[in-house]
C-alpha cells in the first residue's frame, strides 16, 4: 500500500479522523436521545418532542457524514465483478466514469440544497429551536466529504481501480 507522503495527506488524515470522531458522537448522542425518549414514553408517560427531533437530526448528519467516513474506508457496497476483468487502461477509464456520475449526483444534492439553507435561515426546529440551517448544512458538507474520499479512492485505486482493498491492512499503514 502506498505511504501517504506531503501536507495534502497529512490534512485528509486529520478530515478523517474528525469526520469518524464527529460520526460516533452523532451515534452516540442519537442513541442516548432515542433510549431517553422511549424510556421517558413507557416509564414516566411523558413524551419528549426534543428527544425525537434530536435524534432525526443526528440521524441525517450520520447518514451523510458516515458515508464519506464509509468511502474512506472502501466499505461502500459495488458491483465491479464486470469492470475488474477490464485492461489496466479500460477499468481506470470506468473507474472516472462511475467517480463523475457520482460527482454529478453530489453536485446536484448539493446545488439544491442551497434552497433549504436559505429559507432556514429564517426558520427554527419546533421542538428544540435550533437553526434549520444548521440541520440542512449537513447536506453540502456530507456532499463535499463524500466527493473528497471519491476523489482521494480514484487516486489511491489508479494502478489497480477495481482491486480488492482491506480496509483494516489500510488503517494500519
Amino acid at each position: 500500500m502506498r505511504q501517504y507522503s506531503g501536507i495534502c495527506w497529512w490534512c485528509i488524515d486529520g478530515l478523517r479522523r474528525l469526520m469518524s470522531g464527529i460520526v460516533i458522537v452523532l451515534f452516540c448522542v442519537m442513541m442516548g436521545a432515542v433510549l431517553l425518549q422511549v424510556g421517558s414514553r413507557y416509564l414516566m408517560d411523558y413524551t419528549t418532542a426534543w428527544a425525537t427531533e434530536l435524534s432525526t437530526y443526528c440521524q441525517v448528519w450520520l447518514v451523510l457524514l458516515g458515508a464519506g467516513v464509509a468511502m474512506a474506508r472502501n466499505q461502500h457496497m459495488a458491483i465491479d465483478f464486470l469492470p475488474a476483468m477490464l485492461s489496466l487502461r479500460y477499468a481506470r477509464i470506468a473507474s472516472v466514469l462511475v467517480a463523475c456520475v457520482t460527482m454529478g449526483f453530489l453536485a446536484a444534492m448539493a446545488y439544491g440544497s442551497i434552497p433549504l439553507i436559505r429559507l432556514g435561515v429564517h426558520q427554527v426546529s419546533p421542538a428544540m429551536g435550533v437553526p434549520l440551517w444548521a440541520v440542512y448544512g449537513c447536506l453540502p458538507l456530507g456532499a463535499f466529504y463524500i466527493a473528497l474520499e471519491l476523489v482521494v479512492s480514484v487516486a489511491r485505486r489508479w494502478d489497480e481501480p477495481f482491486a480488492q482493498i482491506d480496509a483494516q491492512a489500510e488503517d494500519a499503514s
